[in-house]
């Protein structure tokens, strides 16, 4: 008996261990840290962590959109799952993001253990470099709290006494959060300064600010709407908006540009997976995904459903963002008739029914691949002045408000396919209007830019409830007059789908982690 206690407890540790460590090891040589150079090196493993495949490249994005209740997945095999906001613990997404999110954060952490121990006087150059891990750590850490609640903290280097570890408490965890972004942001240099493609200071700011109105959620006394003001003060005129809504989207002008504040950079020889996620391949001469789908109710042509959160289609912006028309094409280069989707297109079958996000498209129907050198933008100006509005009415200046939100809005209405007229500009409402609108003016401007799912939830259930999830079912029971069509899904269970489950591996590996610690409806 006591031989097969010792060999099951040897499964668990070696299970636990193939979790978290990396093999080939994540660094070989220690030494690495004793020159800058060396540094770089590291931190650059860092960003790979969530620039691979398992984050930002595919697995993040497919896991946060189809389960936001704003798209559909075109993959049969999510219809009743994911994509009913129903994921199971074993769902790949759900696995990837987490082991990614801890070999990212593994990785900053040797990396701050390693110039501590190496480097007694660190350059200015390493001291900007440990301020991009301490922000990458800090992102992943507020991704993981808003994903899954509490989760286990990890801020040293992989201890074999230490493998295991309990979920903190969510507060906990948003401490640690600030903790690293605020050391971030005194080490991180001046946006000047910077290379291009790695977060400045003001990206440090911009991500506190989002952190603080997080926990402010719908509560309008709260002092974190203040502390964010303060944070996001300190961005506001360091960036600017690009001329033309359309020049976000398009090759040429799409990367790095004067309105980005951090992307995940990309290339020809090392592309990301956002194109292929939203180009389907009749779109093209070569073979790609568009798995992800825009929930019908956000185009419908009744002009009313534009209070409750539709498009309004007269805004430039939705010819940016929604593609219901496209020419097909075969593999051999012929055409192959057009693509009709609704709104323009009656809703008879799944092709028909669901628009694409146009703002990642292949516009060069010639090409033989889906690859591109396409970056994955996290923050950008223009959030940040909808946040500002955001905060601004909640501390009671509406009129000020309304002035950070009309900055977006003149960029719009003069944008390509803009008539200069709308969407005017906003003035003269009261709190509660402004509070209502605000969360439809971040998607109309940041729709499939992967931040839905965590607006849809910031300010609390009931919003979601109502905002999100009976939006969606009044229209499929609506459009089936009166039942859901079998390419349809009806949303149930609001509560269950503010978090994801706690991974199936992590919770049959980590011994301070059971099903008794799961998720509630999971």
């Amino acid at each position: 008996m006591k031989n097969k206690l010792i060999i099951f407890l040897s499964f668990v540790l070696f299970a636990t261990t193939s979790c978290l460590k990396e093999d080939p090891p994540f660094l070989n040589d220690e030494n690495l840290f004793d020159t800058d150079a060396g540094v770089q090196t590291a931190v650059n493993g860092i960003y790979s962590s969530i620039a691979g495949f398992t984050y930002y490249s595919s697995d993040f994005i497919q896991l946060t959109d189809y389960h936001s209740g704003s798209f559909m997945s075109g993959r049969n095999v999510d219809f009743n799952g994911i994509a009913a906001l129903n994921p199971l613990p074993n769902l790949t997404f759900v696995e990837n993001v987490w082991g990614a999110s801890y070999q990212a954060i593994n990785r900053a952490n040797e990396t701050i253990a390693g110039v501590a121990k190496h480097q007694k006087e660190p350059s200015d150059a390493v001291l900007n470099e440990l301020g991009q891990t301490y922000f990458i750590r800090g992102l992943v850490y507020y991704n993981l709290v808003r994903l899954y609640g509490g989760v286990p903290i990890r801020t040293g280097k992989l201890d074999i006494d230490e493998l295991h570890v309990a979920r903190a408490t969510e507060e906990e965890v948003y401490n640690q959060v600030i903790s690293d972004l605020t050391m971030a942001d005194s080490l991180l240099y001046e946006k000047e300064a910077q290379t291009i493609g790695r977060p400045a200071k003001a990206a440090a700011n911009m991500l506190l600010a989002k952190v603080y109105m997080t926990l402010a959620g719908e509560d309008s006394n709260s002092e974190y709407w203040a502390m964010a003001r303060d944070e996001a003060l300190k961005v506001y005129g360091q960036y600017m908006l690009m001329p033309d809504y359309q020049q976000l989207w398009i090759e040429g002008t799409r990367n790095n540009n004067m309105e980005s504040i951090f992307e995940i950079q990309y290339s020809m020889a090392n592309s990301g997976n956002i194109i292929r996620l939203h180009t389907p391949s009749n779109a093209f001469y070569g073979n790609s995904w568009g798995r992800i789908l825009i929930n019908p109710e956000y185009v419908d042509t009744n002009t009313d459903k534009i209070e409750l959160g539709a498009f309004d289609q007269n805004d430039p912006r939705f010819e940016a963002s929604i593609m219901y028309l496209y020419q097909k094409y075969n593999n051999d280069g012929s055409e192959n008739g057009e693509q009709k989707i609704y709104p323009i297109a009656k809703r008879n079958n799944q092709n028909s029914s669901y628009p694409l996000v146009a703002k990642y498209w292949i516009n060069d129907h010639t090409k033989t691949t889906p690859y591109s050198d396409a970056n994955f933008t996290v923050m950008r100006y223009a959030e940040l002045l909808l946040m500002l509005g955001e905060i601004e009415n909640e501390l009671g200046n509406t009129g000020q408000a309304e002035q950070y939100v009309n900055e977006v809005l003149t960029r719009a209405r003069n944008s390509t396919h803009g008539d200069g007229v709308y969407p005017e500009n906003w003035s003269g409402l009261t709190q509660e209007d402004f509070r209502r609108k605000i969360m439809n003016e971040y998607r109309y401007e940041l729709l499939g830019e992967g931040g839905d799912w965590f607006r849809n939830r910031r300010r609390g259930l009931q919003t979601f409830q109502n905002d999100v999830i009976n939006f969606h079912n009044d229209f499929v029971i609506t459009d089936g007059e009166g039942e859901v069509k079998g390419y349809d899904i009806f949303y149930e269970n609001a509560e269950r789908a503010m978090l994801f489950p706690i991974p199936a591996t992590e919770i049959n590996t980590n011994q301070f982690i059971g099903t008794e610690h799961q998720n509630p409806g999971y």
